[in-house]
């Protein structure tokens, strides 16, 4: 790993709900956190792939971003999301808005993700 890569990795902080979040953007975060990326044993958010949840109106909006274009697990993930944040009491629609900027990087993972994903195996 070169010097660049700790640095960044170092600064790396896995996305939660933004300061004024309400109770529901807050809870919303915390069941995303329980999705799994389908390929290893780590959540979407421990991942850097959820950007923002805001709660507005009864719709929730999941800006998300993938890893790399193409994977066949994206209606996976995305029906997992869906299923997981309609299952609030005041949420009654899901948008979910796939964003390429930021790209997603490995730069974006904490040592502590890290970690668990080289204990899986899987060295980045």
């Amino acid at each position: 790993m070169s010097t660049t890569d700790t640095a960044a990795t170092a600064d790396a902080v896995i996305p939660g709900p933004a300061d004024g979040a309400s109770d529901l953007e807050r809870a919303c975060w915390a069941a995303i956190d329980e999705i799994e990326d389908p390929h290893m044993p780590v959540s979407l958010v421990e991942l850097g792939m959820i950007y923002d949840v805001a709660v507005e109106g009864g719709e929730a909006t999941v800006d998300l971003t993938f890893p790399c274009m193409g994977c066949p697990a994206y209606d996976m993930v995305l029906e997992d999301l869906e299923t997981s944040l309609l299952a609030f009491d005041g949420v009654d629609e899901v948008t979910i808005d796939i964003v390429w900027d930021p790209v997603w990087s490995k730069d974006m993972l904490t040592p502590e993700v890290r970690a668990k994903l080289n204990d899986w195996g899987l060295a980045l």
